[in-house]
């Protein structure tokens, strides 16, 4: 796994160790991001689910202003941090807690927001649910959410603006709904 672009092109990043942990395959990741290309330069950025970080950092590598890391898992906190430093991607902060605890404090629009929860554990309508009712999601931001290939994801009022299909993975793009 590596970063594929920008800054810290080719730096390869450490993973977590176990099961626990299913990092984005480097092909799916650059497919991710040559859909979302126009999103990224400037933007705020919140990868929940962190994992190693690497879609954060990939954001960061190609321009992104700032970036919030949420893991619950120490292991996962200590590879995002390692890979922080080696990328010497310093423009984030890395929260060590749950999702539920980061987003009830949060108070900050994100531009971007990555979603890659574990994926039977019914998470993505919690989230999408806080992301709307609080508005973390900016005006014109996306959320990409991954999940396994033959799910639907409940959008929960989000438009969905791209879908794509990675062999066992599929990915979302959601936006707001267009105003009438």
């Amino acid at each position: 796994m590596r970063i594929i672009s920008g800054k810290a092109r080719g730096t390869k990043l450490f993973s977590p160790e176990g099961e626990g942990t299913r990092p984005t395959l480097d092909r799916v990741r650059e497919a991710v991001f040559s859909m979302i290309c126009e999103y990224i330069p400037g933007s705020e950025v919140l990868d929940l689910f962190a994992g190693s970080g690497a879609m954060g950092l990939e954001a960061l590598s190609r321009g992104a202003a700032f970036a919030d890391f949420v893991d619950s898992d120490s292991s996962a906190v200590g590879v995002i941090n390692k890979n922080t430093d080696k990328t010497r991607l310093v423009n984030c902060r890395v929260h060590h807690c749950d999702f539920k605890s980061f987003l009830a404090k949060c108070t900050k629009a994100y531009d971007v927001i990555f979603l890659d929860p574990p994926y039977q554990a019914g998470y993505y309508e919690a989230v999408l649910d806080t992301v709307r009712d609080k508005a973390l999601l900016s005006e014109g931001g996306i959320i990409v959410a991954e999940c396994s290939k033959g799910a639907e994801l409940d959008t929960r009022g989000f438009e969905v603006y791209r879908r794509r299909t990675y062999g066992k993975v599929a990915v979302y793009v959601l936006c707001h709904k267009e105003r009438e």
